[in-house]
């Protein structure tokens, strides 16, 4: 099955790179009339209409008339040194009639072009190439049909494990054909640097990569806001950093190579890890209550009116959003908790006690059978219950997406949270201190570092984000 079946992903994928980009891709190659270019074998193996290989065919052409060759010496080099593959038989025939236009400008013969109509990840080559540009496809996991996902997790490791992207796959492909002191340029989401499940792919990339262009703000693609990246592969490579630009303030700096482990970050400090506190060892940062149905256990005023639902099993529910509007909400609340431990109300207890909430829960029965709760959850329970041990207290609230600054919400001993990240100390430190770090300004640009951009304005964290964060401290007390 082609992954292109699907109308959707079709639409989604086929997302062509702008002219002002493949400009800067082909630069960033050092791919120039310049650069010794004639003779080096060029490929793009998702050239869509054609925009990346147009310009390369023009650099070529340029450069092998600047060094004397008749035109069909150029035509035989062309066919010699430029490929490209196109899946899409549409676009293929776009590409296909572009080019042999630029070479009838040039007043070339018939180029026999080296285009190939096919899959680029079942394409076997003993070529190898000394250029790689391009824009592979995007396309989510929850989007690849089941035949695709197979394939690509028993042919490419980057593909192996989780849920990857599509154009894991390609980028991989790229480096196993590349030559020994090949190029590789690609036109890449951002989420490649953290995503957890890129991990394979970050450790193939990391031995040689030498540049990363991000656009943190800006959106390369009409109506796409997947946040982009560019980055430069250079197989011989033998640099201990790379370079680090941000395309918005065109500001660049320097990493070591040697940090880039799990989550790639980029950013810049002025302190040691000598010198700084890590946040988990003083607060802890965990997920918000996991219900896994919502709908059955959040309350509005009405319905707790409404269904006359005891008030000795309802807790007030707080999340980031509702705290944000203002919103009062309930949470049914199925647990106790005794002298700071939590818990559970026997099942045989439980309708006898509370027979109005029982009521209202069966009415979700089926639902709530159907969840993948834990095993020892009842069905009256949360479907998970991790999360439960330390709520009892006072705690602070964030948001997992933060736009243009963190906000922090403080939350009493009875608050539940049912989504976003709670916060409560774990030493001798008070909430309000976790809260000043929090609001830091260095606390801001260590999320725009290592969170996932959600629009190119948004930025998703983590707990582990939250935990791992290191920050320095001037106050002597808190050194004590």
């Amino acid at each position: 099955m082609s992954i292109l079946d699907n109308a959707q992903v079709k639409i989604k994928c086929q997302r062509f790179t702008p002219y002002e980009t493949v400009i800067e891709m082909l630069q960033m190659a050092k791919y120039d009339v310049n650069n010794n270019i004639i003779g080096k074998k060029f490929l793009d193996n998702s050239f869509g209409s054609g925009n990346v290989l147009i310009e390369a065919v023009k650099c070529y052409i340029t450069a092998c008339e600047m060094a004397g060759f008749s035109p069909a010496v150029i035509a035989e080099m062309l066919h010699r040194d430029i490929y490209g593959i196109e899946l899409d038989e549409e676009l293929y025939a776009q590409c296909l009639t572009r080019l042999n236009a630029i070479a009838e400008n040039h007043n070339l013969p018939q180029v026999s072009w080296n285009l190939l109509c096919t899959d680029a990840l079942r394409w076997e080559t003993d070529d190898r190439f000394d250029f790689i540009v391009g824009n592979p496809p995007y396309i989510a996991y929850r989007e690849i049909d089941e035949q695709n996902r197979k394939y690509l997790r028993e042919n490419y490791k980057s593909c192996g494990r989780g849920k990857f992207d599509y154009c894991y796959a390609f980028i991989e492909k790229a480096l196993r054909i590349l030559s020994e002191d090949g190029i590789l340029v690609q036109l890449v989401p951002n989420n490649i640097y953290k995503n957890v499940f890129a991990e394979d792919l970050r450790s193939m990339l990391c031995a040689h990569i030498t540049q990363i262009d991000i656009f943190p703000s800006q959106n390369l693609f009409e109506e796409v806001l997947t946040s982009t990246s560019i980055f430069v592969y250079e197989a011989n490579a033998q640099t201990d950093e790379i370079i680090c630009r941000d395309n918005t303030s065109k500001h660049d700096h320097y990493i070591k190579r040697s940090n880039l482990k799990g989550k790639w970050v980029f950013r810049e400090t002025n302190y040691s890890q000598e010198t700084t506190y890590r946040f988990g060892d003083y607060f802890n940062a965990s997920s918000a209550v996991a219900t896994l149905l919502n709908e059955a256990f959040i309350l509005s005023q009405e319905i707790l009116n409404a269904k006359k639902i005891e008030k000795g099993i309802i807790r007030p529910a707080v999340s980031p959003k509702a705290m944000h509007l203002k919103r009062t909400e309930y949470i049914i609340f199925p647990y106790f908790y005794d002298d700071g431990k939590l818990c559970h109300i026997a099942p045989e207890s439980f309708e006898e006690q509370y027979p109005k909430v029982a009521q209202y829960l069966k009415t979700f029965s089926d639902k709530l059978q159907a969840r993948k709760s834990d095993k020892s959850a009842h069905w009256f329970e949360y479907g998970r219950s991790q999360a439960l041990q330390h709520l009892n207290q006072e705690k602070l609230l964030l948001s997992t997406v933060i736009t243009n600054a963190v906000e922090v919400y403080h939350i009493d001993c009875d608050g539940i949270p049912y989504t976003g990240i709670y916060v409560t100390p774990i030493r001798d430190k008070s909430i309000d201190f976790a809260e000043k770090i929090l609001k830091s300004r260095d606390f801001m640009e260590y999320i725009k570092g290592i969170g996932i951009s959600v629009n190119g304005k948004s930025m998703r964290i983590t707990c582990s984000d939250v935990n791992n964060y290191r920050f320095k401290m001037e106050d002597p007390a808190w050194k004590n």
